[in-house]
């Protein structure tokens, strides 16, 4: 069932935070993405639930046009806000779906999407859209939340993430992952998992997670196994988190 009037309602009234998100805005995260993809100066992108527009407008310092989609109308004005901050002029901003895309085959060199994934309600079909719209040769790039392999974290971390955020669908582990990258006409070039910390309270009251929600979370948190607390250590100020990254070629 499709959750995108929870995703308006949810990212609609916190836009501008995390416009301003140092996760999202992260410039590590950023360079690291740009080294991988190596965008040429003539290339054309496409930037998948563009959200604050971190992502977009790194791409456009180095390729000749981007293209950032958002269902959200309030994440685009800040996206658009930031582009103009940062002194952007080659994005175009549209109200796109991901599941549904009203763009033409193999119209990009790049599509990328950070932090939006666990978000699709139908993960295949958006998947199968953004390479759609992919050139023969061209970039595929995701960066997301992630869980460790297993299937005590596979269920428990996505049950804190759905306390926090009522839009959450699912953080996909690299066993899931390898699932969905297999049905698609892409060559994996590269992957890679990493440990990160959620500090508190700042990830919950960027999301406005009531306190009953919270201490549910903490409630969970106390309740995995020994070996999963080893792999996810918390305490009252952080919650460690992990992100997968993947760059592939469409075949």
């Amino acid at each position: 069932m499709s959750n995108q009037n929870e995703v308006r309602k949810n990212f609609g009234q916190r836009a501008s935070d995390y416009r301003l998100s140092s996760t999202h805005g992260n410039p590590t995260d950023l360079e690291r993405m740009i080294n991988l993809i190596k965008p040429r100066s003539d290339a054309s992108a496409l930037d998948v639930a563009t959200g604050g527009g971190h992502t977009a407008i790194a791409l456009a310092k180095c390729a000749n046009q981007v293209v950032a989609i958002d269902i959200t109308p309030e994440m685009l004005a800040e996206a658009k806000t930031g582009s103009s901050q940062a002194g952007i002029s080659n994005i175009t901003f549209r109200a796109e779906d991901v599941h549904n895309l009203n763009i033409s085959d193999c119209q990009f060199d790049i599509v990328a999407s950070r932090f939006a994934v666990h978000h699709f309600f139908d993960v295949n079909r958006a998947l199968q859209e953004m390479c759609r719209v992919l050139k023969p040769g061209g970039k595929f790039y995701i960066l997301d939340c992630s869980v460790i392999d297993g299937e005590e974290t596979e269920k428990e971390i996505n049950r804190i993430e759905l306390l926090r955020d009522s839009s959450h669908q699912c953080s996909y582990s690299p066993r899931l992952w390898h699932q969905l990258l297999k049905e698609l006409p892409l060559t994996i070039d590269h992957t890679s998992m990493f440990k990160e910390q959620y500090e508190l309270p700042r990830w919950f009251d960027r999301m406005g997670t009531d306190q009953n929600s919270r201490e549910e979370i903490f409630r969970i948190l106390n309740s995995l196994s020994a070996e999963c607390k080893i792999r996810y250590p918390f305490g009252d100020d952080y919650i460690t988190t992990y992100r997968y990254e993947i760059l592939a070629t469409k075949n």
